[in-house]
């Protein structure tokens, strides 16, 4: 699933963000991935904010295809907020985040509780 790293480096940690809405999940390296099943059209964002299409090739495999857009972090808190709250965790609006770096250790937070 890793193949475009060595063009295109993700900086781990990072997130991956779930197409279907069921939120992100905190990863700590390309093999941490696949441990949560992601699917064509999920997201990545590294820590540096950069996003990765999960794209699926011609013969099946999966690879993380680098965009050209960086995250937007109002909306990153918006999403982390809607996230936070399908997990239960009060005091929501509070939840804010500055960097991409910020969101990622979040998310890594959010998963521990």
């Amino acid at each position: 699933m890793t193949d475009l790293e060595q063009s295109f480096p993700i900086a781990w940690p990072a997130i991956i963000e779930f197409a279907d809405g069921h939120g992100y999940a905190w990863v700590e390296n390309a093999d941490d991935c696949e441990a949560h099943h992601p699917h064509a059209g999920d997201g990545l964002i590294d820590g540096e904010g950069r996003l990765h299409l999960l794209s699926q090739r011609d013969d099946g495999s999966l690879y993380w295809q680098r965009q050209l857009r960086l995250i937007s972090v109002p909306a990153l808190n918006e999403s982390l907020r809607a996230h936070a709250a399908r997990l239960g965790i009060c005091c929501i609006p509070k939840l804010r985040v500055t960097t991409p770096a910020e969101a990622v250790a979040l998310v890594a937070w959010l998963d521990q509780q």
